[in-house]
């Protein structure tokens, strides 16, 4: 059996990083998966590249990665301000080396003869949907061009599901299941560094290629530790305070 972790919007949580890695390495996988948002919000950019990098594990990019790369340039003016002061404190701490390793970072990952991909928010003209609910989905589906697809953008776990034309999709939270029998199917795995489901546990998700069993695994890791780097480094306050609620 063939077994990936995909895991998702790390927002420059080291600490909840490397517990997930510590997780899936005693747990087990064959290859991780990272849909992107490796940086934004969190206290430890740096070093959450570089755990990715030192492992060789493919990454997608995420809109607060692209927000990031984007240096002297009006669009990130008009971030909303929490947004925008992070974007700028983390162009600060980055060397070059690895804000063009963000910048080289690609919009969608294939896997080779499989029937499914990944992205970080959806498929189409709009990258950055949250495909979090219904009407969402159904924008997705009009462009996903793979039976089956992962992604993360929102930081809630979730399973959407098309029937086919005329149908609208069904969106169910995930929590352990085999990939259902549709048209098309899109697994949002959550959350690693900043969950947004009201569970502040770590969030990824395991994917068993040949029997279609996704699993959703929660990992504790110190959140408090986390919020005493965001605050030692002057980061807005509700990115440390969100934490501890999971929203």
């Amino acid at each position: 059996m063939t077994r990936l972790a995909i895991i998702s919007d790390i927002h420059a949580n080291s600490v909840a990083l490397e517990r997930v890695l510590a997780t899936i390495d005693e747990r087990g996988a064959d290859m991780i998966v990272c849909t992107g948002d490796v940086v934004g919000y969190g206290p430890r950019p740096k070093e959450c590249i570089d755990l990715l990098r030192e492992r060789e594990i493919p990454c997608l990019l995420g809109n607060h990665d692209q927000y990031v790369t984007l240096l002297m340039d009006p669009r990130v003016d008009r971030l909303r301000e929490d947004i925008r002061v992070s974007v700028q404190w983390t162009q600060a701490q980055l060397p070059m080396d690895h804000l063009k390793w963000l910048a080289a970072l690609p919009m969608r990952l294939e896997m080779e003869d499989l029937d499914f991909s990944f992205v970080h928010g959806a498929y189409g003209p709009h990258p950055w949907l949250y495909c979090s609910n219904s009407k969402a989905f159904a924008v997705n589906f009009a462009h996903q061009d793979v039976p089956l697809a992962f992604c993360g953008h929102s930081h809630v776990p979730a399973l959407g599901i098309y029937e086919g034309e005329g149908a609208e999709p069904s969106v169910k939270y995930l929590r352990k299941a085999t990939v259902p029998e549709a048209e098309k199917v899109m697994v949002n795995v959550g959350s690693v560094g900043q969950p947004r489901d009201k569970d502040p546990r770590s969030a990824f998700v395991f994917f068993t290629i040949e029997s279609r069993e996704l699993e959703l695994v929660r990992v504790p890791y110190d959140i408090a530790e986390t919020q005493k780097q965001i605050r030692e480094a002057s980061l807005p306050d509700k990115a440390a305070t969100r934490l501890e609620e999971g929203r």
